[in-house]
């Protein structure tokens, strides 16, 4: 995203996310999934860095998500890919503002680095 991290960006309640738990929305001309996070959201970017898994089609596994392709999970909090720990996806915080979400980006994607 081009916003600076202290600048949210808006966008609509994406549709599914209520009966899902995740949904595929753009954010900045990005796509980005967000996640049903216990009372809250978060959001990740959608493509894995190791070769493009849909993260939109992962797996949830507490405060992490599994890439459906080969399997990489990365944290939630951080963005790290905790099997393997050159990768990461940006994070991005999620607060609830009507019909809309604001995103807050917390990390930044290193994506692939071996």
């Amino acid at each position: 995203m081009t916003e600076s991290a202290s600048q949210p960006i808006r966008i609509p309640f994406p549709d599914g996310l209520l009966e899902t738990g995740i949904a595929v929305a753009v954010a900045d001309g990005q796509e980005i999934v967000v996640l049903k996070q216990d009372d809250g959201y978060r959001a990740v970017d959608r493509w894995c860095p190791h070769e493009e898994g849909d993260l939109g089609e992962g797996m949830m596994y507490g405060t992490n998500i599994k890439c459906p392709v080969h399997g990489y999970i990365f944290d939630l909090a951080r963005g790290q890919c905790i099997n393997q720990f050159t990768m990461s996806i940006a994070v991005y915080d999620v607060e609830v503002d009507g019909d809309d979400l604001l995103l807050t980006q917390l990390s930044e994607t290193k994506g692939r680095e071996w």
